[in-house]
Formats: structure tokens, sequence, C-alpha cells
């Protein structure tokens, strides 16, 4: 069994530079992300594939702001193409729904190239025409599910950045953390893992009031700094992935509670 795996979930370009915000932080801290195996949901299908081919939040940011609704084909399709060219990885697995049936599949990264994936995962329905791979029509993953959590392969730590949970948009984001929370609990269930959640704190939730915000190229920018920060300061107040940074993590289950304060200040949970 892996030692670690990850899974990002969704909330547009705001959901890509806080996921690589955090992926940054806990990669310098010493967490093994890059060579975990990797599952996103619409953003983050782009925060697994920009791990996978090293694009950096710097490159990002020379990309022109995105005006939602795009009817364009092959928009998503086309930007993923400048980021990652034909790459493809086996360690990148994209959640998409399947249009007109909205059945959930996981797409590989291993089978497609990475920008036909990113694509897929976040075309999100009447923002973005659904994206044709094959003779097959796909929708953003999000329409199911913001983060499939208990999709995540099996492996001693999972680790979980959630861009849409908690003070996110206020009622909606904590509906969005009760569904994911049940998603972790089948996945322990199911593995016997422990899985780390990572979503925004209050104030970086303060940047994104409305959902057309996740689209805002300031705000969008703004979020990488923050996240960074906060999964700096959770990761070296959490010891569990203290431990797994440094490789000495084991894997069993831990259900401690945060040290104290953490829950307000740090929503790195063990679940």
């Amino acid at each position: 069994m892996p030692t670690v795996t990850a899974v990002y979930g969704g909330g547009g370009p705001f959901g890509i530079t806080y996921g690589l915000g955090v992926v940054d932080a806990l990669l310098d801290l010493g967490v093994p992300l890059r060579s975990a195996p990797s599952l996103g949901t619409s953003a983050g299908a782009w925060v697994a594939s920009c791990l996978a081919t090293n694009t950096t939040f710097e490159t990002l940011c020379e990309l022109p702001a995105i005006r939602v609704p795009n009817p364009t084909p092959g928009f998503l399709r086309g930007m993923g193409r400048e980021l990652f060219g034909a790459a493809r990885s086996d360690l990148v697995r994209a959640c998409a729904v399947r249009v007109p049936s909205g059945r959930p599949v996981i797409l590989s990264g291993a089978k497609h190239d990475l920008a036909d994936l990113v694509a897929a995962s976040s075309a999100v329905p009447w923002l973005f025409p659904p994206v044709r791979i094959g003779r097959r029509l796909y929708a953003d993953g999000g329409v199911r599910s913001l983060v499939h959590a208990d999709k995540s392969a099996a492996a001693r730590h999972l680790v979980v950045v959630a861009p849409i949970a908690g003070p996110m948009f206020g009622r909606g984001g904590r509906a969005m953390e009760v569904m994911l929370r049940r998603e972790l609990r089948r996945w322990r269930q199911r593995t016997g893992g422990m899985a780390h959640l990572i979503r925004p704190d209050s104030r970086i939730a303060s940047l994104a009031r409305h959902p057309l915000d996740l689209f805002d190229k300031d705000r969008t920018a703004a979020a990488y700094p923050m996240a960074y920060q906060q999964a700096s300061q959770l990761a070296s107040n959490w010891s569990a992935l203290s431990q797994l940074a440094t490789g000495d993590a084991m894997g069993t289950a831990d259900t401690r509670t945060p040290p104290p304060g953490a829950r307000e200040a740090a929503p790195l949970v063990a679940v």
C-alpha cells in the first residue's frame, strides 16, 4: 500500500491557486506529494496535472483571465495544451461525468493526455460546453461531488485539499464539508488509512463571497500565498502530517483531536 495519496477538489481558478499554494507548502515541508497518486475533480484535476508536469503558480499567472460563460469549443482543452502539451502521467486521475447520462467516471492520465483530462473534468455546465474524448462527451466532475474523496486509491495517508468547504459561501461550504466527511468515512472504512483535510479558513474564504468570484484573477492570485501560509502553519502544528513529511508516520488511523485552538485556526483534521 502506498504511504500517501492525494485528492484535490473543485473550485474554479480560485481552487487551482488555493490547491497549488497548499501543495507547494507541503512539498517544501517534505510531504512526498510529487510521487503520490492523485485524484482531481474540476480545479483539482488542474492541480494534480500541474504537480505532475512541474507547472508553477507563476506560469498560471501568465494566462489571461477566464471569462464565463464561455461557449467557445475547445477553450479548456486549448488552455490545457498550452500548459501541459501532450503530457500524460500514470499518477494522475480525474473525475468527470458522462453527458447526457450524468454517470460519474474516472479518467486516467496514463491513457489520456492531461489536457483532455482537465478539460473534461472542469467543463462546468452552462459555463463551458461538454468536452469530447473519443466518442464520448464529458462535463465537470463536480456535478456529482466536488472532491470524490471516497474514490481515492488506498494508502496509509490521504491528503485532501478541498477549496469549497467549511466557511466558503456560508451554508453552501458547510454542506459541502458534511458531504466530504461522509466520503472520508467511507474511504477510511475501505482502507483503514488516515485522512488529512485542508480547506480554506475564514480569512481565505473572504476572498470569494460569490461563486463568480472564483474566476476573478486578482482574487485567485491572492489565494496562493494565503494558502501557502495556512498549510505551512497547519502542518507544523499537526504531528501526524509532520511525521509524514519526515517519513516517520505509521499507517494507523488516528482519531486524536487537533491541538488547542486548531478547530478555529486550523481546518486540518484527522478523520
